[in-house]
């Protein structure tokens, strides 16, 4: 089994959707930063695109704001 930590800041704030079924959805994007340098000296920032359901989706629109930071 795989497992996969992220914490990184918001790049945006969380807009909430609701489909025809009633379930809740966000898409949010974490920008990641790289633990290490890269050859220039600098660190690199990863992107990430994630979606949230439901109770996380929810609770995530309501609290969380861009620039924020978030494990996932």
């Amino acid at each position: 089994m795989n497992n996969v930590m992220l914490v990184g800041r918001l790049t945006s704030d969380i807009e909430l959707k609701t489909l025809e079924s009633g379930k809740n959805v966000s898409s949010i994007q974490l920008a990641v930063s790289r633990p290490f340098k890269n050859i220039d000296g600098t660190y690199d920032t990863d992107f990430i695109d994630c979606v949230l359901w439901d109770g996380v989706a929810t609770t995530a629109a309501e609290y969380c704001k861009k620039g924020d930071v978030i494990g996932v």
